[in-house]
């Protein structure tokens, strides 16, 4: 099986270790005919260090692919790695998709007709986020420890794609993969 050719363009055109992602998706793709796709690089600050990430979503004509690329941390043991992950997931796996979709506004109640960034989440039960704070009393006085309360939700993959920093046609095509997605889970 060979990737398309755009997509071996865009993985180039990010420019972060792309022979490995390109390696790492032919394992993954094992195959089968790429039909949609979309490459997400990012970048983050973390101190005074920078991030860089890559994300990958492909779909093939039984399956779901995320492949996660991303700096590691450096210790003393292991001062320069990049790490890739891919997980390979049948349609029939993804059990629910969502779209958040922020739009500008002019001020005076007029909604831009392009989205400003959207975030896309789909769950397909391999993970689990689970959100902890504090209990607490009505009484102000209070200092008893009550514990904690929280939240457990799927959190498989969210991923948020912004106009201003990965260009508006990257949300496009980000909304493209999605209809994509949508069409062979339904």
């Amino acid at each position: 099986m060979t990737l398309p050719a755009s997509l071996i363009d865009q993985i180039e055109r990010a420019g972060y270790f792309p022979q490995t992602a390109l390696a790492a998706l032919e394992r993954a793709a094992s195959r089968h005919e790429v039909t949609s796709f979309f490459v997400h690089p990012a970048t983050t600050f973390d101190g005074p260090q920078v991030r860089r990430h890559l994300t990958v979503l492909l779909l093939t004509p039984r399956h779901f692919i995320v492949l996660h690329l991303d700096d590691e941390s450096e210790d003393t043991l292991n001062p320069n790695q990049v790490i890739v992950g891919t997980e390979r997931i049948r349609h029939e796996r993804i059990h629910n998709m969502g779209l958040a979709q922020a739009y500008n506004t002019s001020g005076d109640g007029v909604v831009s007709d392009s989205q400003a960034e959207i975030t896309i989440g789909i769950s397909w039960g391999a993970t689990r986020r689970v959100d902890l704070e504090r209990a607490w009393c009505d009484d102000p006085n209070c200092d008893a420890d009550h514990g904690y309360t929280g939240t457990i939700g799927p959190s498989d993959l969210a991923l948020r794609v912004s106009a201003i920093v990965d260009g508006p046609d990257a949300i496009d095509r980000a909304l493209e993969f999605f209809d994509d997605l949508n069409l062979v889970t339904a």
